[in-house]
């Protein structure tokens, strides 16, 4: 029986880690990842997944960062940008780099809300470009406090909406098949019992599209001049 590699000869770095975990929620979800699938994918003793990340939350946190690290920040910290063109512009962004990654955002929505991944690096540097940028469109300093987490709880809780409705696995759907297919499901609903909602079925179906997505954020950001 060969003997697993240990932490001190396995040679593995972050990144190799990361990327295996990456592949792991890629293919299987979330609930595949642990150290032992990470382990295994790459050959290696449990132990030495552990000594090159920590533990799974270690690991977790690592993946999200890796994600996130990805989304651009320069349009928030653009003086030369207009406030709400940057935060659209970073929300955009964000819904790309999550959607490539669909399983990184359940990792993200089942941790802690003060920032995206809790008190990673990545994450600090998006919440303080955020308040920047918020900052540029001439918000009081409460509102500001409150705007970033606004803005934090509209765009993620959209990603995860609209990610809910496929299987999670990259490549997601085209919008357009998406829409097509919401639409197709909405033809069941009774009329005679949501008139209402019956009269907008055509709009409903498109309620995870980029457009619905961006109008909606425009609204909120517009929304908070007002308060």
């Amino acid at each position: 029986m060969s003997e697993a590699k240990t932490p001190a000869t396995s040679g593995l770095t972050r990144k190799q880690v990361v990327d295996a975990a990456l592949a792991i929620l890629d293919t299987s979800g979330k609930r595949a990842l642990t150290i032992d699938a990470v382990a295994k994918r790459l050959g290696v003793g449990a132990d030495a997944i552990s000594a090159t990340v920590g533990g799974l939350e270690d690991l977790e946190r690592a993946v999200i960062e890796r994600v996130l690290s990805a989304v651009t920040l320069g349009p928030l910290n653009d003086e030369g940008v207009e406030w709400t063109a940057a935060v659209i512009q970073f929300a955009l962004n964000m819904r790309g780099r999550l959607f490539e990654h669909p399983a990184v955002t359940e990792l993200i929505m089942s941790g802690p809300m003060d920032s995206p991944s809790g008190d990673g690096p990545v994450a600090r540097d998006m919440t303080e470009s955020l308040f920047v940028c918020l900052s540029r469109g001439g918000l009081p300093t409460q509102v500001r406090a409150h705007g970033v987490y606004a803005v934090f709880v509209y765009v993620l809780g959209s990603i995860a909406l609209d990610i809910a409705e496929t299987d999670g696995r990259p490549p997601l759907p085209l919008e357009s098949d998406r829409v097509k297919a919401r639409r197709a499901a909405l033809d069941e609903l009774d009329p005679t019992q949501w008139p209402r909602t019956a009269a907008h079925l055509d709009e409903i179906a498109a309620w995870t599209s980029v457009d619905q997505y961006v109008w909606g954020l425009r609204v909120l950001l517009i929304g908070m001049t007002a308060t």
